[in-house]
């Protein structure tokens, strides 16, 4: 049954991968995903339960979405604010700079961090310091301190979901 189940699974992602239902791509579908299905169907099931347990990799799951879910509607939100001041007759942008601590220790995890601090945010660059773990961000939509405050809570919001999916891989 588990076998069959793989099998299922694995050919319906090789459909959906591929983009295409032919002969040709059923033929080789059937002859990788039955090898997948002979060869894994007894080392999957029990590696996912036994080294993350159900818990972990369903609040991981949880974590990957919240933090998708915020970085998309940061970026509509970031693109809003862009077009309405590229249509305006006289733009008004205002920059600043603002400094920050982070708690990831890890290069990655900053990485991470960086990658959703400055694609939505309208951030021009940053700085980043990894010994120390500081950060500046150089901002081009920075009008007042309740703006830099909204800002780095939204930081502080999406540095937590990334230090508990990485926690919860452990």
């Amino acid at each position: 049954m588990k076998q069959l189940s793989t099998f299922i699974l694995t050919l319906a992602l090789w459909f959906i991968f591929v983009g295409q239902i032919n002969i040709e791509v059923f033929l080789l579908g059937t002859i990788i995903c039955s090898i997948v299905s002979l060869t894994l169907t007894d080392n999957v099931p029990r590696s996912v339960q036994l080294k993350y347990g159900t818990k972990k990799f369903s609040l991981r799951i949880y974590y990957i979405f919240l933090l998708f879910s915020n970085y998309i509607s940061d970026v509509f939100l970031s693109a809003f604010r862009v077009s309405k001041q590229a249509f305006k007759l006289k733009p008004s942008f205002s920059t600043s700079i603002a400094a920050s601590k982070t708690s990831l220790k890890n290069k990655s995890r900053t990485e991470i961090l960086v990658y959703f601090i400055t694609l939505p945010k309208m951030g021009l660059g940053i700085d980043i310091d990894v010994i120390n773990r500081d950060y500046s961000i150089h901002w081009i939509d920075i009008h007042n301190d309740d703006k830099a405050k909204e800002k780095h809570a939204l930081i502080h919001k999406h540095e937590n979901l990334i230090a508990k999916i990485f926690v919860s891989f452990k």
